[in-house]
């Protein structure tokens, strides 16, 4: 099986361009099942990083649904 490991940009540009929370929320579901079976991942620096972007620029938390490789 091919495993993804995702960095920051992919969740931002995700989210800003054509799959916002509110409007795709079956695309973050996806992707979360996906990180369930082990074929997508991200690492602990990755959830830091959106986390800083969340605080600084619209003073909400992140949705923390991947499990680190």
């Amino acid at each position: 099986m091919t495993r993804f490991l995702l960095d920051t940009n992919i969740f931002i540009q995700a989210k800003n361009l054509h799959y916002g929370f509110d409007f795709c929320p079956a695309f973050w579901e996806w992707l979360i099942s996906q990180n369930a079976t082990g074929r997508v991942a991200s690492i602990d620096k990755v959830g830091d990083e959106l986390q800083a972007v969340c605080d600084n620029r619209i003073g909400k938390k992140w949705p923390k649904p991947f499990a680190p490789w």
